[in-house]
């Protein structure tokens, strides 16, 4: 009896200590936890944002007006709700689609630059705000002049964050676009996107994002109480309130994809374009995602800011998976990815988060809201 108690002395001394440590990793130096295969789990549990290369650093009351100015537009889609169509779009209309050589759209990290996106485990908010601005690419050109281009009547950044990490009160002159879309079509897009994610891309971050077994499994993850719940549920619930400010676009993908030509129309009087009827047909058709699906290698994420790899499969880019990050951009899809179980515990879920009817129906349908 005597040498069990000194064992489970011994045990429990150990899983403390083994506790302690973990929580010390969490807090001072999470990226080790990315060098293990799964390590985004550790990182989340010790309370570490998740995914794991956000950083909401960026977007700090005493950070924000350093790197923005007046003017500058901030799209803040949610996730797998239309992110990369509506920065393309916005900047089809900053251009005005003129596809002179000057102001073409060449990849989304550098015209439209992921602000609150780390490249590398480790890296900060203040290693890439210097890169922005003194990076020189292989080829000689100035990440700068990208994403800073004078041709440009205003800068666009890209974020997923919303109030009250995006500072929507405390800086009025500038923009910010959100848009909304139907739960059941994000969960049902996520699916096919993580598995989209480059091997290397997803080893650099301990595992993320992971390769779903099966639909129940990439559910879970955004039910309430998941690892990736506020992506959709906190992101609607914490834009809503926001709905009517003068300096916030919110938009729902229903609706924009319903009436594209209005719109554009929408958006261009927003961020303060005057389009003429030929540069408005012009910017919808390219906005389109037919037209979309034939540049989609500008949607593959070039890390410019890591080791200058994609972060996207892209087409052909790893055997065996769909990777082109522009799919089929449509409605409904949900509906044929839920089985009957997963459609009741997500109206659970929308019970439970959305309170508000209106919310709760302009969540999943889209339509003017009061």
């Amino acid at each position: 009896i005597h040498n069990n108690m000194g064992f489970l002395k011994s045990l429990g001394f150990f899983v403390v200590g083994f506790a302690v440590t973990i929580g010390t990793i969490g807090k001072v130096k999470p990226e080790l936890f990315l060098k293990l295969p799964m390590g985004f789990i550790p990182w989340a549990m010790t309370g570490n944002i998740m995914p794991p290369y956000f950083d909401a650093t960026p977007f700090a009351e005493d950070e924000f007006g350093t790197w923005t100015k007046d003017g500058d537009l901030l799209v803040t889609v949610g996730a797998k709700s239309g992110t990369n169509w509506m920065l393309y779009c916005t900047h089809q209309i900053r251009t005005k689609a003129k596809g002179d050589g000057v102001t073409d759209y060449t990849d989304i990290l550098l015209d439209t630059p992921w602000v609150g996106f780390n490249q590398l485990p480790g890296q900060t908010w203040a290693d890439i705000k210097e890169m922005m601005n003194t990076t020189v690419l292989p080829d000689g050109s100035k990440v700068k002049d990208y994403w800073d281009n004078a041709a440009f009547p205003f800068r666009i950044f890209k974020s997923h964050f919303a109030p009250p990490v995006a500072p929507v009160e405390k800086f009025r002159k500038v923009k910010f676009l959100a848009m909304a879309r139907n739960g059941m079509d994000v969960v049902n897009s996520f699916f096919p996107f993580f598995n989209g994610h480059r091997p290397e891309f997803k080893k650099t971050w301990g595992g993320f994002p992971p390769n779903y077994p099966d639909a129940m499994a990439c559910l879970k993850d955004f039910l309430p109480g998941g690892t990736l719940d506020f992506l959709y549920f906190g992101y609607i619930k914490d834009w809503w309130p926001f709905r009517n400010d003068p300096n916030v676009l919110l938009l729902h993908y229903s609706d924009a994809t319903k009436d594209l030509g209005a719109t554009v129309s929408k958006i261009a009087k927003f961020v303060g374009v005057d389009l003429s009827s030929r540069e408005h047909a012009e910017v919808t058709r390219r906005c389109d995602i037919k037209h979309m699906k034939t540049v989609s290698d500008k949607f593959d994420y070039y890390q410019w800011a890591g080791d200058g790899s994609k972060v996207m499969c892209g087409k052909n880019g790893c055997p065996g998976v769909e990777g082109e990050l522009i799919r089929r951009g449509g409605i409904g899809g949900g509906k044929s990815f839920f089985t009957p179980e997963m459609k009741s515990m997500w109206d659970a879920a929308l019970e439970s988060q959305f309170v508000d009817p209106e919310m709760r129906k302009w969540a999943a349908e889209g339509g003017a809201f009061s």
